[in-house]
């Protein structure tokens, strides 16, 4: 299908090309990494989301067009709302044999972030071979080369112009999965990371066969009652403090068992909550299988830096979408965490001369 098009630039001639964008030494360095590779991994992060799943089944099928064996391999299983993803079926959660020469890190700059896979395989992954491509400005990269650009919406964007810098083949398959990125980690193009270069490789994906509205349905438009159930649960926990501006809530296991719901449901409950009318900063607070360990997902509105607080706690993220694992039990997690974001926000009033 890809011979028959037309390149984007034509549709597009106000953008100059998409064949220019990354650093062209690094990008030289990725290839000479995968042209001699003949079985790759490519690792999702652990808790995976539309942008880790769409660049590591992407980029497998755009490797397999070169002859390539590639495993996309992830700690966790993927949320039922990404079965539709062309090849999810082919995920493993282990790296089994280790056989690999060379291993292709997405959507995480530190192999921790990579779970049950490092720890499992911490021998092996400390001495592989590791092309890491990123998009989180908290990443320090895991890699001997490392492709990592926060200005991007998506590390599926990334991944695309490594895809159109390389002349390498860009199937359907691969469109749909990078397309999901996109759309995920935009928001469906909502979000301020949405630039006029992460529209016009939207386009391209489309051009090449995705269909949007295809992803944007079982993602944002159809859910099981019981999610529906567990985002109730999760309004009735809600909190709040600084007249409104910053709201949390949590969940425990408890709470999944009252509604019936399953950990992966819990999928923007952040977003949901910084999505109420005055809130500016949300966090939201989970603890499903060890007491004493507290997952917190932090959602922002401009100027304040949710990256900035995740960092101080050993997490990361992007200045309006971060996360941390804080080895508390969850009020002690709540305590320690609301604190630190409302220094942040009372810091960033002041700057704003607010």
């Amino acid at each position: 299908m890809s011979d028959t098009l037309q390149p984007i630039e034509s549709t597009f001639p106000e953008f100059t090309s998409l064949a220019h964008q990354l650093n062209p030494t690094q990008v030289q360095q990725a290839m000479s990494l995968i042209t001699p590779a003949q079985r790759i991994a490519l690792l999702a992060h652990e808790h995976p989301d539309g942008d880790c799943l769409g660049s590591a089944l992407g980029f497998a099928h755009i490797l397999r067009q070169l002859g390539k064996t590639c495993v996309p391999v992830c700690a966790d299983p993927a949320p039922r709302s990404f079965k539709f993803m062309p090849g999810i079926e082919t995920l493993q959660n282990t790296l089994g044999d280790e056989q690999f020469d060379l291993v292709i890190a997405l959507d995480a700059g530190e192999l921790t972030r990579y779970g049950a896979i490092y720890k499992n395989h911490q021998a092996f992954l400390d001495q592989a071979t590791i092309l890491n491509i990123d998009h989180h400005i908290s990443s320090s990269g895991c890699g001997q080369v490392n492709i990592i650009e926060p200005d991007a919406a998506s590390t599926t964007e990334l991944v695309t112009l490594f895809q159109q810098q390389t002349g390498l083949p860009l199937t359907k398959d691969a469109a749909i999965c990078l397309l999901t990125g996109l759309i995920t980690d935009t928001g469906s193009f909502q979000y301020p990371n949405t630039s006029p270069r992460t529209m016009i490789i939207g386009a391209l994906l489309v051009q090449h066969g995705a269909v949007a509205e295809q992803i944007v349905k079982p993602i944002f438009r159809t859910q099981p009652l019981a999610q529906a159930r567990f985002i109730a649960a999760a309004v009735n926990n809600a909190q709040s403090s600084l007249n409104g501006r910053l709201i949390w809530s949590y969940a425990t296991k408890e709470t999944l068992i009252a509604v019936g719901a399953t950990p992966d449901m819990d999928d923007n409950a952040s977003g949901m909550l910084r999505d109420l009318e005055g809130v500016q900063v949300a966090a939201f607070f989970k603890t499903y299988d060890d007491p004493n360990v507290t997952r917190v997902s932090l959602r922002s509105n401009e100027p304040y830096n949710v990256a900035a607080v995740c960092m101080r706690l050993g997490g990361g993220g992007h200045p309006r979408a971060a996360g941390a694992t804080i080895n508390k039990p969850l009020q002690a997690a709540i305590s320690l965490v609301i604190a630190e974001i409302e220094r942040e926000m009372q810091e960033t009033d002041r700057q704003q001369g607010q």
